[in-house]
């Protein structure tokens, strides 16, 4: 096992693959509910189909989505499964070997899965590399919070839709799995480290791409969506690549931010009252500030108030222990204070700021505005902001706030559209026009304070 997670390039590629159960999951009472069974995978091999109940996998209980995703980490192709489950209220078990998640392919492109070591473990990653276009500029993208896997479960989400459109444009597309996630095996886990750690895996992943692959950062081009737009100005600072793309993320203190989804979210996603939101924050104002600012425990917080856990629980998603949003709450906590201004101002890139003009979570476009302000107030005519319009923050498509915020309504809950292929329309201009260019880093601009000024 020592040997494997020193592996060179080569070697990594050997990876096992993980399992998958393949089907989008719901909330259900006691279990999971399967909303749709996709072919080939381990749910329809064993069976499984749309309105079935998962109670739990391997004995461990599934209450909730991730508590899914949990219970099939550890497996592998071909490892034995048991899945217990209910259907029309009758309980059932079903055992059987889950099936390996299928390698990705578009057409006129080839994929390469490889992987790359890191504090004592493999990361993997995937480049998909437009056909007969070696020398092609690449996308390195960096994804958003969750820990969860970046391979394409589906050709028409997220990930197989930047993937296919990049491809058909002439360009190429590179991702990595968060530490633990996906075929990653041994080192950290993603649900456990902080920001500086996950700062550093990206950062390996940065030199991985250039050193062991070939490609120059003059052929570079990070994306960084939602989180991963707190992180790409960061690894830009350090090692300057031809782009910054940036989508749904913010410019504002993490913690100023939070403030927000406190008071607008519920109301932009669900039509909650938006003057009971506000009078609700301000009860779990001190809340967050010992939480964000004070950098209490979520424990030491609830010991001194039992209100106050609770409110944790709702707002940040603490599970009681050590996690919150699914990880650790350490990493949270590290987010506030981040120099954002200072790592645009040091990026010598071109700069795109696309915000979904929908967007839930990166509540309002005026960050992403003011981060094109403030590099082209350093570099003039380097950085411009793009509006997607009808587009949410995971780049689906769904109409305008108020149409998005009905369907919501109407389904009880968040309800997602189909990838927008209108988020590929200025990233894919701002690429070429990037390349037509001479590298930022070496050109020449004059310090803000010594422009002339009009009279």
């Amino acid at each position: 096992m020592a040997l494997a997670f020193a592996c060179t390039p080569l070697h990594a590629q050997a990876l096992p693959r993980r399992a998958t159960l393949g089907a989008k999951l719901g909330p259900a009472t006691g279990g999971v509910a399967i909303l749709e069974v996709l072919p080939g995978a381990t749910a329809q091999q064993l069976g499984i189909t749309t309105g079935d109940i998962i109670v739990s996998i391997d004995g461990q209980p599934t209450d909730n989505p991730l508590a899914v995703v949990r219970a099939m980490e550890p497996l592998r192709g071909g490892d034995p499964i048991r899945i217990d489950y209910r259907r029309g209220g009758a309980s059932r078990t079903v055992s059987g070997k889950a099936a390996s998640r299928p390698f990705e392919s578009y057409a006129n492109a080839t994929v390469k899965y490889g992987a790359y070591g890191f504090k004592g473990g493999a990361i993997r990653d995937i480049l998909v590399m437009p056909a007969g276009k070696p020398d092609a500029p690449v996308v390195f993208f960096l994804q958003g919070y969750t820990c969860a896997s970046i391979e394409a479960g589906d050709p028409f989400g997220l990930y197989g839709g930047l993937a296919k459109g990049f491809a058909d444009a002439g360009i190429g597309f590179y991702r990595v799995e968060k530490p633990g996630m996906g075929d990653s095996r041994g080192g950290v886990r993603c649900e456990d480290i902080d920001y500086a750690t996950e700062l550093d895996a990206y950062r390996t992943a940065y030199r991985h791409l250039v050193q062991d692959l070939g490609i120059s950062p003059d052929r570079i081009f990070l994306y960084g969506h939602s989180l991963g737009g707190l992180q790409a100005p960061m690894l830009a600072a350090e090692n300057a690549p031809r782009g910054v793309a940036v989508y749904g993320t913010v410019l504002k203190d993490w913690a100023a931010y939070s403030n927000d989804l406190a008071i607008y979210q519920n109301f932009l996603i669900n039509g909650a009252d938006p003057a009971e939101e506000e009078a609700k924050y301000a009860m779990r104002a001190a809340t967050l500030r010992h939480f964000y600012v004070d950098r209490w425990s979520p424990e030491r917080i609830a010991a001194a108030d039992p209100a106050a856990g609770q409110a944790l629980r709702e707002m940040v998603g603490w599970d009681g222990g050590a996690h919150a949003f699914g990880r650790s709450y350490v990493f949270a906590q590290d987010l506030p204070g981040l120099p954002l201004i200072k790592a645009w101002r040091d990026t010598k890139s071109n700069v795109l700021s696309l915000y979904g003009a929908s967007d839930e979570v990166a509540l309002f476009d005026t960050d992403q505005r003011m981060i094109a302000e403030v590099v082209n107030w350093y570099r003039p005519g380097t950085a411009r902001f793009v509006s997607v319009l009808d587009t949410m923050h995971a780049m689906d498509l769904v109409g305008d706030r108020d149409a998005f915020r009905r369907r919501n309504m109407a389904a009880g809950g968040l309800k997602f559209g189909m990838f927008n292929p209108k988020v590929l329309e200025p990233i894919i201009a701002w690429i070429r026009d990037s390349m037509a260019s001479p590298p930022v880093r070496v050109r020449s601009f004059a310090s803000p304070v010594a422009r002339p000024t009009a009279p």
